[in-house]
């Protein structure tokens, strides 16, 4: 049977659920449609969702129409939750895009046509309510070709020589066909629609039933095919859980089949479940196409992928507002953060922040609507009460220059030094991470872990504090030492270099922004439009229908959130406020802004802008705008200087030098007279040699696994027994470190193991440390019994090699098929590519700083 996934979207009270309940019907999957103001939807069966009339979690129904099953992804329609119907649009093949006869296109209508065709996902229309006073079909076929694609043709009248006529223009081949024969076959249509040439458009009521069987029946004679790959892939499309507690991790299989007892990410899938509403049906086995739910896994996360699939969209719609979490007093907070992260997992579009210092929680949001249904979840779930207060405005911030930014991380027995070129990008772009350097100067095993370093946080800005985006940061230069670089210190250098890059250019504040669309009596236009421009906001009348004037526009989210009352107020309730997310721009008030929250990027010790040089033994700070005079590797970024000369750049101050632009040969010629005017050698600073970039590209399914036990490996390191025998903690993070490096080395997905089985009570603990999994075993089991277990349960599916000395673990090990090797022998290996990765020598002698 062909399986086609299908969305359903809409701006709210467009009739979406309306819609799909009426498919249903017809379809005979349902006896009897349910209303959403009746509380009884076959869809909106969340308690939330009933009581407040929208849909809040994407849900699926299936409905079979002869050898065709449409999976009915019903998303959510309020701008509150716009995240979740946009991660819902990663597993769509087509989708149905209802529209209101009597509101037409809205502001949130063409947020979610953006949508669909930057993802270039067949889309059918459905122009619903036309049973209410509207107007004519024509003219809003015209509406919608003006305002969403000229290429919208009217299906209804398919099989009719103007429809052929219409739809010949889709294509050349269409129209030779047209021309040749007065008709255009249904595959042309078919592929025409599958290629977003052509998008249908039907006419109906959901609510009566009127139009909706021809709608489904168009949907499923045209509906689009999806390829599918032969070996197993999937995507992980939402994780939530059922009555019973148990977590569901729901994918969309790509490719191949999936099977109850098959491993992912060495995980065993316990229960495959079909869903169609709340109801389920489990079955031993899916193929690709299709939309299940499994039981038994632990650690996926939405929009993670398996097998052959390679990668999904990321989601564009963020929360714009971050709320301080108010609870009783006496309340756990750290408690309360493990819960709220388990809430994350279910809504990826909520963003939890912990601040250590002070115990307090945020939380990342996008409205009013949010707060309370989170409120709700917190309460019937974990039995916790807690209170938001107002909604703050969430901060951004970019830059508007070039500028290359130096991290140094020197303290005794450490080295590192990373050179970040940082360049602005267009709005909307997020963050980007390329390297631009030969592995001649620093090898391909370094160059990821920096690059790793840099997706691996939040960076914040240094005007406000707030996340940066926005911005292409380059590796260009970098230098190890041979013997006391370790993958720590790289970290630091690449936070470091970061922020100096941020100090030595402008920065700019964003905001979030709002597309609107108001709709108001003609005689209260002078009124929104003094709003309008009083909120900084900008807007043009595009239209008058019925004595109602309809204003579209962008403004702030700062000064328009809450106008939606004053809407009601001075409209006397015929007016109304609808908006969409439009991303961020430059701040409004941005001066005002950076003084009230007083940010000094100076004092954030957590975001550091300094460097750490090593001078006679010791680590010394070096501020941020005196990096510049004692980095060991000459800049990269060079522009000539009409009228300076190498001599007035050396009078000048650290600052201005700092932000001076300079060529290869003028850096070549000051580093070596004051970066290394205290070496004993006459030797000069090594100068970059141009290469090809080198771009890394992170995978999240490595076919090779390195097991670990922990403290075996530990007792049997020297360097490691010593620290041991004094602090066997100590002992357990230095070799975290260390795996870390190997890792990073290596490319293995390793996972580190560590008994715990003398702790009274202890469960299971697995943690992410940087690029490693580190298992702490449960209460009555060791670290090599969760080995073998490991291995014989993923033995056949993974290459697994297992690090350890314990001789009744090796022969277990042997015999499930699994590689051993020995402590020793991994502890020559480590040292062998530590040693080989130190292709940059200091020069000799020389004493730094």
């Amino acid at each position: 049977m062909r399986k086609i996934v299908t969305g359903i979207l809409a701006h709210v009270d467009a009739g979406k659920t309306t819609l799909s309940e009426s498919l249903l019907l017809a379809s005979g999957a349902i006896r009897k449609a349910g209303r959403v103001d009746s509380g009884d939807a076959f869809l909106d069966y969340n308690k939330w969702e009933r009581s407040r009339g929208i849909t809040i979690f994407a849900k699926f129904a299936r409905i079979n129409v002869g050898d065709t099953e449409l999976i009915l992804a019903d998303t959510p329609g309020h701008v509150d939750f716009s995240g979740e119907m946009e991660r819902t649009l990663n597993i769509c093949d087509q989708a149905i895009l209802i529209i209101s006869a009597t509101d037409g296109i809205q502001s949130h209508t063409r947020t979610v046509w953006r949508l669909l065709r930057e993802r270039k996902i067949p889309t059918f229309i459905f122009v619903n309510k036309t049973d209410l006073p509207c107007q004519s079909r024509d003219f809003l076929i015209k509406v919608l070709q003006e305002g969403l694609s000229k290429e919208i043709i009217d299906f209804s009248s398919y099989g009719t020589p103007g429809f052929y006529e219409d739809a010949a223009t889709a294509s050349e081949e269409m129209l030779e066909e047209f021309m040749d024969t007065g008709i255009v076959s249904d595959d042309h249509i078919r592929k025409a629609i599958s290629d977003s040439l052509l998008f249908p458009v039907m006419f109906g009521s959901a609510l009566k039933q009127e139009g909706t069987g021809e709608f489904l029946d168009t949907v499923v004679k045209f509906g689009v095919t999806p390829q599918v790959r032969p070996n197993f892939g999937a995507v992980c499309v939402k994780i939530d859980r059922d009555k019973g507690g148990n977590r569901l991790t729901h994918l969309k299989v790509t490719g191949g089949t999936l099977k109850v007892k098959d491993l992912i990410n060495g995980e065993k899938i316990n229960e495959i479940r079909l869903y169609s509403g709340e109801r389920f049906e489990s079955v031993k086995e899916v193929s690709a196409t299709e939309i299940c739910a499994v039981t038994g896994l632990k650690d996926t996360h939405q929009g993670d992928v398996f097998g052959s699939e390679v990668s999904v969209p990321s989601t564009a719609i963020e929360p714009v507002l971050i709320y301080a979490a108010e609870f009783p007093a006496g309340t756990d907070k750290q408690a309360m953060y493990r819960n709220l992260c388990e809430l994350m997992e279910e809504e990826p579009g909520l963003k939890v922040e912990f601040n250590e210092d002070t115990g307090d929680i945020f939380l990342h949001l996008m409205g009013e609507v949010q707060t309370e249904i989170l409120t709700s979840l917190l309460k019937e779930r974990f039995g916790t009460d807690i209170s938001f207060g107002t909604g703050k405005i969430l901060y951004k911030e970019t830059i508007a220059g070039i500028a290359e930014g130096v991290g140094h991380f020197e303290p005794l027995r450490h080295y590192a030094e990373v050179h970040l070129l940082l360049e602005p990008l267009e709005r909307g772009r997020g963050l980007i991470f390329e390297s631009d350097v030969s592995v001649n100067d620093l090898s391909l095993n370094w160059q990821r872990l920096v690059l790793t370093h840099l997706g691996e946080r939040v960076h914040r800005g240094v005007l406000t504090g707030s996340p940066i985006t926005d911005i292409k940061i380059t590796l260009v230069a970098g230098r190890a030492h041979l013997k006391h670089t370790e993958g720590g210190d790289f970290r630091q250098a690449t936070y470091r270099a970061v922020r100096q890059g941020l100090m030595l250019t402008e920065s700019i504040l964003l905001e979030p922004f709002y597309d609107f669309e108001l709709r108001i009596p003609e005689s209260s236009v002078g009124r929104a439009m003094t709003d309008i421009d009083r909120m900084c906001g900008t807007a043009v009348i595009t239209g008058n229908e019925g004595g109602m004037a309809v204003i579209e526009g962008r403004a702030p989210v700062s000064t328009l959130n809450g106008y939606a009352k004053d809407v009601a107020a001075y409209t006397k309730g015929t007016g109304s406020l609808s908006v969409s997310p439009a991303g961020y721009d430059k701040c409004h008030n941005a001066e005002e802004v950076i003084e009230r929250m007083h940010y000094d990027p100076n004092l954030d010790r957590r975001n550091p802008c300094d460097s750490v040089f090593c001078s006679h033994g010791s680590g010394v700070i070096v501020p941020w705008d005196e990096v510049y005079e004692h980095m060991h590797l000459p800049l990269t970024l060079g522009v000539n200087q009409d009228n300076q000369t190498e001599e007035t750049l050396l009078l000048q101050g650290p600052k201005e030098r700092a932000t001076a632009f300079l060529t290869v040969d003028e850096v070549d010629s000051i580093i070596n007279r004051s970066g290394f005017s205290n070496a004993r050698t006459g030797k000069r600073a090594p100068v970059r040699q141009e290469s090809k970039p080198v771009v890394y590209r992170g995978t999240r399914v490595k076919e090779k696994y390195l097991l670990i036990d922990g403290y075996n490996l530990v007792h049997a390191w020297d360097e490691l027994k010593d620290l041991a025998s004094r602090d066997i903690n100590a002992a357990a993070d230095r070799l975290m470190d260390m795996i870390s490096d190997y890792s990073g080395f290596t490319g293995l997905n390793t996972i580190l193991v560590f008994d715990a089985y003398k702790l009274k009570d202890h469960q299971t603990e697995e943690l992410k440390y940087h690029n490693i999994r580190v298992v702490y075993t449960k209460t009555a089991e060791t670290a090599d019994r969760y080995i073998e277990r490991y291995a014989h349960e993923n033995g056949k599916r993974f290459d697994i090699v297992v690090v350890t000395s314990d001789g009744a673990e090796q022969v277990i090990i042997r015999g499930g098929g699994c590689t051993l090797q020995s402590c020793r022998d991994f502890i020559e290996d480590y040292n062998s590519r530590k040693k080989n990765l130190g292709d940059i020598r200091l020069p000799e002698g020389v004493n730094l700083i």
